[in-house]
Order: C-alpha cells, then sequence, then structure tokens
C-alpha cells in the first residue's frame, strides 16, 4: 500500500514570537535562538529520514529561512505554497493578545469562540475561508506525492488546520494544543488513513 509519511514543523523563534505579537502575513525575522532551532531540526531529518521526496513551506520568510536551513542538511530545495501561509489577521497584525483584550474586547470575545467559524479577522481572513485554503494546499501536496516522506514547513495555525483536517476525532480541539518553534509532528498516511506517530517532539531542540 502506499504510505507517505507526512513531516510538520513550525517556523523556528520570531522575534515578535519572543514579543508575543499576532503576526501573519507580515513578518519578523528569525532570532539567534531560532537559527539555533532550525539548525538543530535541519539535524535530526538528516539523520532519521531517508526517504524524502519533498519539502514545502510557506512563503513567508520566518519559514523559508526555517525550510532553507533544513533544505540544505536533506539536499532538497524548498517549494513555497501561498496557501499554506498563515491566517490573515489584517489590521491586528502586530497587536498582542493582552492589547486585543483591552482595546478590542468585542473583537477578543468572539474570537475566543473557537467553533465560530465566520469569525473574520479585521481587514484580513476569515476562519472558514483560513482552514479551506490550508486543507486544498495538503490535497495538492498528497496528489504529487503518493509515497514517500513529505516534510512541511509552515506556521502554528496552519499545521493545526492540517492536523484537525487528518485526525478531526483527536484534533478537534484545534487550538488547544501546543505546537512549539521547530517542533516535528509526524503522521503516517497508508492508503490514504492518517495514523498520528508524534505531536510536538522537540526533544532535539537547544535546551532553554
Amino acid at each position: 500500500m502506499p504510505t507517505v509519511n507526512l513531516i510538520l514543523v513550525r517556523h523556528a523563534e520570531t522575534v515578535a514570537n519572543v514579543q508575543r505579537r499576532w503576526v501573519g502575513w507580515n513578518d519578523t525575522p528569525l532570532t539567534d535562538r531560532g537559527v539555533a532551532q532550525a539548525q538543530a531540526t535541519a539535524c535530526r531529518l538528516a539523520d532519521e529520514v531517508e526517504d524524502a521526496v519533498a519539502l514545502y513551506t510557506s512563503p513567508l520568510p520566518r519559514a523559508m529561512e526555517t525550510a532553507r536551513i533544513i533544505g540544505q542538511a536533506l539536499g532538497l530545495s524548498p517549494v513555497p505554497l501561498d496557501d499554506l501561509r498563515e491566517i490573515n489577521f489584517g489590521t491586528m497584525d502586530g497587536v498582542t493578545l493582552e492589547e486585543m483584550k483591552t482595546l478590542y474586547p468585542d473583537l477578543y470575545a468572539r474570537w475566543r469562540d473557537r467553533t465560530d467559524m465566520d469569525f473574520t479577522w479585521p481587514g484580513g481572513e476569515r476562519r472558514a475561508d483560513f482552514f479551506r485554503r490550508v486543507i486544498a494546499a495538503y490535497e495538492e501536496i498528497i496528489a504529487r506525492h503518493p509515497w514517500g516522506a513529505v516534510i512541511i514547513v509552515a506556521h502554528g495555525g496552519t499545521l493545526r488546520a492540517i492536523l484537525a483536517y487528518l485526525l478531526p476525532e483527536q484534533m478537534s480541539q484545534w487550538w488547544g494544543y501546543e505546537l512549539s518553534h521547530c517542533s516535528v509532528t509526524r503522521i503516517e498516511v497508508e492508503d490514504g488513513r492518517p495514523h498520528l506517530l508524534t505531536l510536538n517532539d522537540k526533544s532535539h531542540l537547544p535546551t532553554e
């Protein structure tokens, strides 16, 4: 049976992550620790993955840089896909959670209802549309690669959307589980049936 070993990697730590700011389609550079995280992930995947057939990434620079470092170790060129981008936070891009809670209490209250798929970031993206495009990107990748190890480097929101789609019973509360920077999540997709092997594995990362 054809088997795809799906390896999901969240991009490395950025300056905005340290500042606890929402960043969607805008960008923010990797920190020094983030670069070290990406290098550690690259070394691990180079040691463990023998059948890597493709490396896909969000085109946003923080993901591209993480993927570039991983790609160098694996001998793969990252392939950017627009639909792997993080959700578009619109005018909230760059705002902290506390600022949102204080300055935009009505928006904050609605955002907290994660079952509200019609929630839309002001000037940005509707939650349902975000999930739809991420799922389309995943389906495109799987259609291209029916076997082998496929690595996807993207954002916390993007990877949660993929997991919620593949594992609706296990990951129905997609907002509640942690995906650390440069953590490794593995899913085996055998004959179209996904099986979660590891979630948020960060054992390879430098001690904080």
